[in-house]
């Protein structure tokens, strides 16, 4: 049976904010502090030999390509793979992925707390963990394999596809048109692996760390692996990655959460009293909504006046998500959705004396948290590129969030 929160907000009035929402968040370094090591024997026996090593991160250096090879058949840049994969070059492009090392990350990366060598590599061992973006060694000497270009490009297709290069890929699907008889690189290895969901493990679970209120600050794959998707056969790849597409398409995107979700508003106006409710299920989310801590859904009811004017003093709002405060290490709340499951906020208020309507919306916020590190952060800085940067990600992070779902209803 589904279970479903309920705020009544008549009796409760207090919590319409969940807690200290406008508290300045801490820098995002006490995010990275809070992340799991590379290691552990979770890891190990989740992710399997293979993976367990070939998520080794940071990847190590890629060495020297064969004598034989071309300069584009040994270039790890994107661009040079789209020469032979254009359609997943293209789709790469638009990506979070491809985004990884972002105006937000790389102005951190330059002053502040993670711009310490150790620091940066703990924190590039997501974002670009290539050795050939690393500015860095592991005692902080320059690293002789760094390549500036290559380290802007994210999540590049060689952190998924080489290594020591070699290049790996999933089976070529059924339907596939026939190889050719010499294939560039030497052709792949195929591994089912890139198929599974604990490929996209080690950077969407924090292993073998006891998290906040004991639960890691990032558990994407326990997640799945307790849903009703996971019972079904449905992987990450399933969702993220439909038809092999390299979009890896997520809160960011309207349209990918409509079809995840159902809004359910009702209301009415009875004598002096409004009431309604508005409810938020989500049905085809395979972890929980939204999995992590930096994205916040709002549900908000508010009445209007003829015109269209909010009325003062009517909304009421619900926030999902999950707060931490990362000084204290501490769970402020943790209202996520977990698959199946609904978020409802009862609305219960005298209807003001010029109210015609009232209004139901769910709006997200996708990087709530980082807009709140960015605001805090851009005051501290003094080295120019770096506020540049952290001014860039504030404009990015604040046009980043959008209205799910939004209904009026006479009164």
């Amino acid at each position: 049976m589904t279970r479903t929160r309920v705020l009544l907000l008549a009796t409760l009035p207090l919590l319409v904010a969940c807690g200290a929402e406008n508290d300045p968040p801490p820098h995002a370094g006490a995010m990275a502090d809070a992340s799991a090591s590379a290691g552990g024997a979770e890891r190990e026996a989740t992710l399997g030999p293979f993976l367990a090593a070939h998520w080794t991160l940071p990847i190590a250096p890629q060495g020297d390509a064969p004598a034989d090879w071309s300069p584009l058949e040994a270039d790890l840049d994107p661009a040079a793979c789209g020469t032979c994969h254009p359609k997943q070059f293209a789709e790469w492009q638009g990506s979070l992925h491809a985004g990884a090392f972002s105006p937000g990350f790389a102005g951190q990366l330059i002053e502040g707390g993670l711009s310490r060598p150790r620091a940066l590599r703990d924190c590039q061992r997501c974002h670009a963990p290539l050795a050939e973006q690393l500015p860095v060694t592991a005692q902080g000497k320059p690293s002789p394999h760094y390549d500036a270009a290559l380290r802007s490009q994210g999540l590049a297709c060689a952190v998924c596809h080489v290594r020591e290069q070699r290049r790996f890929g999933p089976p070529r699907r059924a339907d596939a048109a026939p190889l050719p008889a010499t294939l560039p690189h030497g052709g792949f290895e195929v591994r089912d692996e890139y198929q599974q969901s604990r490929f996209c493990a080690p950077c969407h679970q924090f292993f073998d760390t006891a998290g906040v209120n004991g639960k890691p600050i990032e558990n994407t794959f326990f997640e799945w692996q307790q849903s009703p998707q996971a019972a079904e056969g449905q992987s990450c790849q399933s969702c993220h990655m439909p038809g092999r597409a390299h979009l890896w398409r997520g809160i960011h995107d309207p349209e990918m959460v409509r079809g995840a979700v159902q809004v359910h508003f009702e209301s009415e106006g009875e004598g002096d009293e409004v009431r309604a409710t508005l409810r938020l299920t989500s049905h085809g989310v395979g972890h929980r909504l939204p999995t992590y801590v930096t994205p916040r859904i709002y549900l908000e009811v508010w009445q209007e006046d003829g015109a269209g004017r909010e009325l003062t003093d009517t909304q009421r709002r619900f926030t999902i998500g999950r707060k931490v405060d990362f000084r204290q290490r501490r769970e402020i709340f943790d209202t996520r959705i977990a698959p199946g499951e609904s978020a409802e906020l009862v609305y219960r208020a005298p209807r003001a004396a010029t109210a015609q309507s009232v209004v139901g919306r769910v709006t997200v916020a996708p990087d709530f948290h980082y807009r709140g590190v960015f605001e805090n952060y851009l005051p501290t800085l003094t080295d120019p590129e770096a506020r540049r940067l952290i001014e860039t990600a504030l404009h990015r992070s604040e046009r980043s969030r959008y209205v799910l779902q939004q209904e009026r209803h006479p009164l």
